[in-house]
């Protein structure tokens, strides 16, 4: 592979005396020198060690002093002692004239002082990511190696190895023999060619002690001193991570103090499959500290993958129970759903706090099925518990589903949502969903004073760490809002619920079908016909994706979609959402809200289908072709004959062009047809 980019960078640094190419095995590094040396016109000398290690000194001399224009390359400088490599490279960058350069390349990072040197301006670094290969030239390289993939599968590839060459080029020896498997999911850090290969070129120079540490960290994602020691249960973890730095430049610096590092993720993978063959029952066991590591640092998302990398079911249940309404609420339940598929249904189902999980990440993306499945596992697992054992929030968890289908119609709900309410704590996280349910049931019902002062509560305490529920809490309010006429309000409310969406990421969550059905509503009555159409064709998209498992969720949003459809004069779209909406209502049936909607909806869309039979728009053709002829003298009988039709069809085609135009007389009707355009005067 031919890596151009590079190499025009070396050329272009002919004024510096150093240059230092520093990255693991299999990046490389002496393909590029051989490169450079090709298209570079000055003398390169490779300059090898004797027996001893060194490099004689009469040997340096005399490639100083006889040439100018030197390129000096040394290679595999790692394998070099500190001492013989400084007293080498360091007297060459003092005295090289002008115009010559030394060339280290290394796997290690070169014990030579670089931190000088590139505040001097005398370095020139080309590093593992710049030795990293595009898609492009991965491309190249698959195919070279026999391996066609497609573009799309090449980036993930890429990805997977984050472009090292040695293990593109092993990932296509391992894949092009096993065509069943797809793309960069079937090559990972525990593929055998690429074990072999770390074994043989990355761990085997690894001291004994780095090894041991190296492999053992490889569970976490992020490294620092203090997770190391609390993960690996030892002292000195900083220290061991300096000293893997420079050995290995498969340690990536995550912060410019170089206090947290990552392993190269394909590395990582590695890693921990060497792990689980030379220690099995420990990688379970370093999961779990790490859990806890995570966990007390409020660090969530990580505590809970590893308590799941550990198998672990109920630690990973509790912490994603405690934490469900903040995924779900957030619109991240692609990692929820990630973490669950870990679990056998078996282990789901057994555990009360993992089933109860499962049951709301369901309900929230429109899975109304499997929220009911879990519900059921749920509340079977739930009433195994000893008594008083997590209860109260599993409890709440459950009333909140059921609440949400809302199968006992709008009273049962009010008096559901009340009641959990009051019985959970000031600072309990369901108070702001069991807000906007009570506020709901109250709106159902009619009580709309009641209902905005709970959505107000909600909002109010969901917008920092629940911005769905905030967003719907607003969404429900616009509805009330447009209902008593207030439209001022109702563009509030919409734009403060839609910047919300937007600010959180949550336009692709099903839950906000309702926000952009209340911001269409209102846009359609503003005349934003633009930004209408837009939110119209939004919610309606993610309704279409979160189903009807919540009906009265389901009518209102498409109640409101109908109200923006009609002003849209969009007659077919409002008649199919207001039949859809009709027949969700009924599921609900103590609901009196609805019987308001849908009378008006209906009589306006009667106006506007009366409104069609009249007015000037509404002429046929042939009755176009009558109006022609108003203005003149003549009778229908002539205009007949002209025309070649009958007289009494000339008659009840003038009488139908008067009724249109609202006209009394055949002269108020060519005066209203002027007026209109229709007749040039």
């Amino acid at each position: 592979m031919r890596r151009p980019r590079l190499v025009d960078r070396l050329l272009a640094a002919r004024d510096v005396p150093l240059a230092t190419i520093v990255a693991p095995p299999g990046y490389g590094k002496s393909s590029l020198l051989s490169e450079w040396s090709e298209r570079d016109r000055r003398r390169f000398v490779w300059l090898t060690p004797d027996d001893r290690g060194e490099f004689p000194a009469t040997v340096m001399r005399s490639a100083a002093a006889q040439h100018r224009g030197l390129v000096l390359v040394i290679d595999d400088a790692d394998a070099l002692s500190p001492p013989v490599l400084q007293g080498t490279v360091m007297p060459l960058v003092r005295d090289l004239p002008n115009g010559s350069i030394v060339a280290v390349a290394s796997r290690t990072e070169p014990d030579l002082p670089v931190g000088r040197l590139r505040a001097h301006r005398s370095l020139i670094e080309i590093r593992m990511r710049d030795l990293a290969m595009t898609p492009a030239e991965a491309a190249v390289l698959l195919r070279r190696a026999g391996l066609e993939l497609g573009f799309e599968e090449v980036q993930a590839l890429v990805r997977e190895t984050e472009g090292w060459p040695a293990a593109l080029y092993l990932a296509a020896l391992s894949l092009r023999d096993d065509p069943e498997l797809d793309g960069a999911a079937r090559f990972g850090g525990d593929d055998h060619l690429l074990s072999e290969f770390l074994r043989d070129e990355v761990l085997s120079v690894v001291p004994a002690d780095l090894r041991r540490f190296l492999m053992r960290s490889a569970v976490l994602e992020e490294l620092s001193g203090p997770a190391c020691d609390a993960v690996l249960d030892e002292h000195g973890s900083a220290l061991a991570l300096s000293r893997l730095e420079r050995a290995s430049q498969l340690l990536v610096p995550l912060d410019r103090a170089h206090e947290t590092y990552r392993w190269q993720r394909l590395f990582a993978g590695a890693l921990r499959a060497e792990l689980r063959r030379a220690e099995p029952e420990l990688e379970p066991r370093l999961h779990l500290r790490a859990s806890a590591w995570h966990a007390e640092r409020g660090e969530i998302d990580r505590a809970i993958e590893h308590a799941v990398a550990a198998g672990e079911t109920e630690r990973a249940g509790d912490l994603l129970w405690e934490n469900i309404l903040s995924y779900v609420a957030r619109g991240r339940t692609d990692p929820v759903e990630r973490w669950l598929a870990s679990f056998s249904d078996d282990h789901i189902a057994g555990y009360a706090p993992l089933a109860l999980s499962a049951a709301h990440c369901a309900l929230a993306v429109g899975k109304a099925d499997h929220a009911q499945h879990w519900v059921a596992a749920a509340a079977t697992a739930l009433a195994r518990q000893p008594e008083g054992h997590r209860q109260d929030s599993l409890a709440t968890g459950l009333t909140v589903i059921e609440i949400l289908l809302a199968r006992a119609g709008a009273g049962e709900m009010r008096k559901a949502a009340a009641g959990a309410f009051e019985s959970e704590a000031d600072d309990s996280p369901w108070r702001p969903v069991l807000c906007l349910l009570n506020g709901v049931a109250e709106h159902l019902l009619g009580r709309r004073d009641d209902a905005v002062v709970l959505l107000e509560r909600g909002a109010e305490l969901s917008v920092a760490t629940q911005p769905s529920v905030a967003s719907l809490c607003l969404a429900v309010r616009t509805m009330v809002a447009v209902e008593n006429e207030d439209w001022d309000t109702a563009g509030e409310l919409t734009d403060r619920a839609e910047r919300l969406v937007r600010d959180e990421g949550l336009g692709d969550y099903p839950l906000s079908a309702l926000v952009f059905a209340a911001g269409a509503a209102v846009r359609a009555h503003q005349g934003r016909v633009d930004e209408a159409k837009r939110d119209l064709r939004r919610g309606a998209e993610l309704l279409g994706s979160l189903g009807e498992h919540m009906p009265w969720y389901g009518a209102e949003a498409r109640i409101l979609l109908a109200h923006a459809a009609l002003r849209l004069a969009d007659l077919v779209r409002a008649r199919s959402l207001l039949a859809e909406a009709s027949r969700l209502a009924r599921k609900t049936p103590d609901a009196v809200i609805f019987g308001r909607w849908f009378d008006e909806a209906w009589a306006y869309m009667d106006t506007l289908a009366e409104s069609s039979l009249s007015g000037p728009s509404s002429l046929t053709i042939a009755e176009l072709r009558i109006l022609r002829f108003l203005p003149s003298h003549r009778s229908f009988r002539e205009i007949a004959m002209q025309l070649g039709v009958s007289a009494n069809t000339v008659k009840t085609q003038a009488h139908s062009v008067y009724r249109k135009l609202g006209a009394a007389s055949r002269s108020e009707a060519v005066a209203r047809a002027s007026e209109a355009g229709l007749l040039c005067q």
